[in-house]
Order: C-alpha cells, then sequence, then structure tokens
C-alpha cells in the first residue's frame, strides 16, 4: 500500500487541524506503524469518536483522495518524510501532510524568511514587500508566503523577479484555485517556485482554514518580517504564532497614525523594527554562514524616496531620483560577478531590474482600452522583456487589475 494513502487516511480519521496528531506522532516512528495498531484507547475515551475511526482502518475514501492527487499532479509529503520540514513538527498540530504542486526543495538546509501583511497595502508597503524580498532572494534565503492579494503578493513578486524560490502558503485545497479567474497565474508561479496546502485536494472547508494556515507560513520559516498592517490584520496572527514557536519576528514601521501602522504596535510590544533587509539577514548569517552571500542588501531608491519627500521638496534643485530596482551596491563579490574581473565587469554587469510599479505602470498603458492584448504585442510596445512581462502579468492577474482573455491576450480589468 502506498504510503501516501495512510497519511491521508490518517488526516480524514482524525479531522482537519487536530491536536491528537501530535500525541499520535511522539508516540509512533512511522506512518505504516499508527496504521498497524490495533488499539488507540491511549487518546482517551472522550476522543472515542476518532478511536473508532482510527480502528475502523478503512481508506476507501483516502484512495479516491489520492487519485485526485496523481491526476492533478500534487505531491504529498508526510509527516515522517525526509522532505518534510523539520520546523514543522515542533509546533502546535504540525500538518499530518503538505499537498503541493511545483520545484518542492528542501526546506531543512536553507534560511527560510516568512513576509506578510495586509491585503489593502499602501504603495510604501508594496515597495516594502517587494524590495525586502528581492533582497532576501539575491542573499540566498527563501521566501514564504501565502499567495494572497497585498503584500503576500509584493513577496512572492519579489523573489520571483530575483530569480529566488518562493514558496506559498494556500488557505485553500491544492485543487482548488481562488478567484477561479487566477487558474492561469497559479500555473505560473507553480512553475517558478512551490505551492503548498495541509488541504487534499476536495477537503471540507471551515472558517479556520486560513488562521491555521498561518501557523505553517511561520513554522516553515526561521524568521517572519510583518512588512505593513492594520491593527486587526490576519498578519497579526502570524506573528502570535510566530512568537509561539520560538520564531525571529521583525515588523517595518509604519507612518504614525496611518491605518495601516499595525506594525507600529507589534514594536511597542517590543518586536524589533526592521527598516532594512539586512537587519533580518544578520540574525540568520549566524545559523546559516554558508548559505548567507555576503554582500549586503540595500533598499530601493524608490523606497527610500518615501522617507525623504519633504526633504526633496526643499531640494528642489536636487535631480529627481530614478524609481529604480536595486542600488548599484551590491559588491563584486556576489556569487553572479565573480567571473567578472577588470574592465569586463563594468561591461557585462546587468543592467539593474525595475520593480514592478513602473513596470506595471507600462504594461497598463498598453492595456488602457477594452482590446486585448497578447504579451509578446505588450513587450513591444513597452521595450519590455517578454519573461519579465509575463511575471508582471501573473502578479497583476492575481491582485485583480488584469483579466486573462482566450488565445493568451489580457485586458484591464476596468473594461
Amino acid at each position: 500500500m502506498k504510503h501516501q494513502v495512510l497519511y491521508i487516511w490518517l488526516q480524514q480519521a482524525v479531522g482537519l487541524y487536530s491536536r491528537l496528531v501530535s500525541d499520535i506522532f511522539n508516540r509512533f516512528q512511522s506512518i505504516e506503524e499508527i496504521y498497524n495498531c490495533e488499539d488507540f484507547s491511549f487518546l482517551g475515551e472522550s476522543k472515542s469518536k476518532y478511536i473508532k475511526r482510527l480502528e475502523s482502518k478503512d481508506n476507501s475514501s483516502a484512495f479516491e483522495v489520492l487519485k485526485r492527487c496523481e491526476a492533478l499532479g500534487v505531491r504529498i509529503t508526510g509527516y515522517y518524510d525526509e522532505l518534510y520540514p523539520e520546523k514543522l513538527r515542533s509546533i502546535e498540530m504540525p500538518p499530518v501532510a503538505l499537498y503541493s504542486i511545483g520545484n518542492f526543495r528542501d526546506l531543512n538546509k536553507t534560511p527560510c524568511v516568512a513576509i506578510v501583511g495586509t491585503r489593502n497595502m499602501t504603495d510604501y508597503g508594496k515597495q516594502t514587500a517587494e524590495s525586502f524580498a528581492y533582497n532576501f532572494s539575491k542573499s540566498g534565503a527563501y521566501v514564504i508566503s501565502g499567495l494572497a492579494k497585498g503584500i503576500d503578493t509584493a513577496a512572492h513578486r519579489g523573489a520571483v523577479m530575483a530569480d529566488g524560490y518562493t514558496v506559498a502558503v494556500l488557505g485553500n485545497p491544492i485543487g482548488d484555485i481562488y478567484p477561479k479567474e487566477n487558474l492561469k497565474a497559479f500555473e505560473t508561479l507553480y512553475k517558478r517556485g512551490l505551492v503548498i496546502s495541509e488541504l487534499y485536494p476536495g477537503a471540507p472547508r471551515t472558517r479556520a482554514d486560513f488562521p491555521n494556515r498561518n501557523r505553517i507560513i511561520s513554522g516553515i520559516s526561521n524568521a517572519v518580517v510583518i512588512a505593513e498592517a492594520g491593527e486587526t490584520s490576519g498578519a497579526l496572527i502570524t506573528a502570535r504564532h510566530a512568537t509561539s514557536q520560538g520564531r525571529a519576528v521583525f515588523a517595518v514601521p509604519g507612518a504614525i497614525g496611518a491605518e495601516n501602522a499595525g506594525t507600529n504596535k507589534l514594536i511597542k510590544t517590543g518586536i524589533p523594527a526592521a527598516t532594512e533587509p539586512m537587519d533580518v539577514l544578520s540574525a540568520l548569517m549566524l545559523e546559516y554562514p554558508e548559505r548567507i552571500k555576503t554582500y549586503e542588501p540595500s533598499l530601493t531608491e524608490q523606497l527610500k524616496s518615501y522617507g525623504s519627500k519633504a526633504e526633496k521638496k526643499e531640494k528642489t534643485a536636487k535631480p529627481k531620483a530614478k524609481p529604480v530596482a536595486v542600488e548599484e551596491s551590491f559588491k563584486a563579490s556576489a556569487p553572479e560577478l565573480e567571473e567578472l574581473k577588470g574592465d569586463e565587469a563594468s561591461e557585462q554587469m546587468p543592467q539593474e531590474k525595475q520593480f514592478s510599479g513602473e513596470i506595471a505602470d507600462r504594461i497598463m498603458t498598453v492595456l488602457k482600452g477594452p482590446r486585448a492584448v497578447t504579451a509578446d504585442e505588450i513587450s513591444a510596445r513597452t521595450g519590455i522583456g517578454i519573461a519579465e512581462v509575463m511575471t508582471e502579468l501573473t502578479f497583476m492577474e492575481i491582485d485583480g487589475k488584469i483579466i486573462a482573455c482566450p488565445g493568451g491576450r489580457f485586458v484591464s480589468s476596468k473594461f
């Protein structure tokens, strides 16, 4: 019998988000040992309905779920499997299994940093999330988030722009696309990173799905950054999970009195402030000295400009800073530049990438009418490379700014 079936069987027997799984996992050494056990009375009399399910060994429904997983190309990584994230095993209510689509890498050997925040982000929050994610990826860390609109999407976008690896943790079954019109965007993300959920295809939905997925976002991460959040934002739930799990938590300061300044409340409680990516990365260097790259990440000129607008108004003679992606401050010791020497380095250094704000604006100028346009046409009319166009279209679709039409065409959602 395939051991994946046994994980599905156990999850169905005890239910989703069950506190019983820790007691069960601590008692047994393998999923096969759990399935072969005939006596689960150690769980207590009050758990009689779960004991009955466990002892009945009915796995017919689990086999049906496995068929759906195989048809969708879903990978099942169970609690006892080698690639199951070690950090997840120690949290309260660890997932019985992770269902995923994409490139599943070993999350135990590389630092993982979560970036989360509000769905109703400001331009400042968007720039913060993208810039931090971009620099984390360039430094060698994996970026974790929840693939929701707002800060989550900006975090994934920043990692993709840096050619980094990003993991999206869903609050819905792995086979479901929410919202449905984002199917094409999700398929693109499957190819660029990893999408995971603890909910198998067809799993029953509850109101607890999204709050409970936050414990996984923080659980697989070494550090969690709250980029921007209101005082009642779901991102603060992730911060609480991270704190209880012993993860490092950082908050990006917000403007005093602003609606999305919930991060300031966290800072007042003792959470460290993160004003640049190195505030977070320096905490990981001791644990991963060979994984975090040696150059110092930096903020974008556009993000820095948010804190100096008043000063720039007074100094009118000073030229306006270009909204570029990353300052020319990466040292030549960065791995991608090691082979460049002498004058060749200045000639062959790649051009700086622009962050999505400007790219999206240029794309929208092409999509300003009701006619649907292909990605190739967008690339030709804007001068942006087709790869960058396709990446940005993916996230614009998730953000609800554009709609994908038949024939690989796109149109603004305003028409």
